[in-house]
């Protein structure tokens, strides 16, 4: 009687359903956790990045006016 394949290689693991269940909610899981993450650091450092553009408008526009009355 020969061996398969299969037999050979020794691969013939089928999970099982609790397996695949506990798979996929951990999946959920990661994925809601990220979720999360991204809309906390979204909802923080947008308005951070926001006033950053105000500094850097309100320093130009310094900027440009110093040099026009410099001229």
């Amino acid at each position: 009687m020969t061996l398969n394949d299969r037999h050979i290689k020794n691969t013939s693991f089928t999970p099982s359903p609790a397996h695949t269940a506990l798979k996929k909610a951990a999946k959920l899981i990661g994925i809601i956790a990220g979720l999360i993450v991204g809309v906390l650091l979204w909802a923080i450092l947008k308005p951070i990045f926001r006033g950053v553009g105000w500094i850097i408008s309100i320093l130009t526009s310094i900027g440009i006016i110093y040099w026009i009355t410099t001229l």
